[in-house]
């Protein structure tokens, strides 16, 4: 029989630590608590009830955005795309939604927002399907020239719909110069309206394409 192992109890070096632990000591930050199995359950049961109530905040703020009056939209805009030009309505492709993304890509800027590039890293071609098959539409839309946005677009390896509004004051009538912003648009035939726009850290929460949708008024 080999002979019992005997076990160092040494305590480890800083350098010795793994590497996020060794990372969050360095950088002054201080681990969780440690408790034992039974406090931990404890502490872990009150979590799901206040994701309930969040759940249910959220629910009736949605509701509520959803019973926002529109404004009726009377200035026409015109859009530089791949296809040439676009008007507002014609971003619509048909369907009686539309989203749009504020894109923050400036005119010779060579590096998007950085919140604007997280959100549209979410922008697959599943999702833009789901959206079509609701109803809803999606373009994003920035001040760059169209060549810039498509060197960027190239570069970063996405194929959404997106178009240039450098010819118009798209972006000075939705106040989206200084923050990432989506914003939600109504058709009915030609009439076109302004239904919401969020801004900022609220635009953190779409990644799933159910949340685009809340943005949306709900017919009936």
């Amino acid at each position: 029989m080999s002979s019992p192992r005997t076990i160092d109890a040494t305590p480890l070096s800083t350098s010795q630590l793994p590497t996020l632990q060794r990372s969050l000591i360095d950088e002054g930050m201080s681990l969780p608590q440690a408790a034992s199995r039974g406090e931990w359950l404890i502490g872990r049961e009150e979590v799901p009830a206040q994701d309930r109530a969040a759940a249910r905040a959220r629910d009736a703020v949605e509701a509520r955005r959803q019973r926002l009056p529109m404004v009726k939209l009377d200035k026409g805009y015109e859009f530089e795309g791949p296809g040439g030009e676009s008007t507002l309505v014609d971003l619509f492709h048909g369907l009686p939604r539309l989203l749009v993304c504020h894109f923050l890509l400036d005119p010779g800027g060579d590096t998007g927002c950085a919140s604007c590039s997280a959100a549209a890293e979410e922008v697959s071609d599943d999702l833009l399907a789901r959206l079509c098959a609701r109803d809803t539409s999606f373009a994003a839309v920035s001040r760059a020239p169209l060549a810039d946005i498509q060197e960027y677009q190239a570069r970063r390896g996405w194929a959404f719909p997106w178009y240039s509004c450098s010819g118009n004051n798209f972006n000075n009538d939705f106040h989206d110069r200084v923050q990432s912003r989506q914003s939600v648009f109504q058709r009915d035939g030609a009439r076109l309206f302004h239904g919401y726009s969020m801004f900022a850290r609220r635009t953190e929460a779409l990644g799933n394409w159910c949340y685009w949708l809340d943005l949306t008024a709900r017919d009936g």
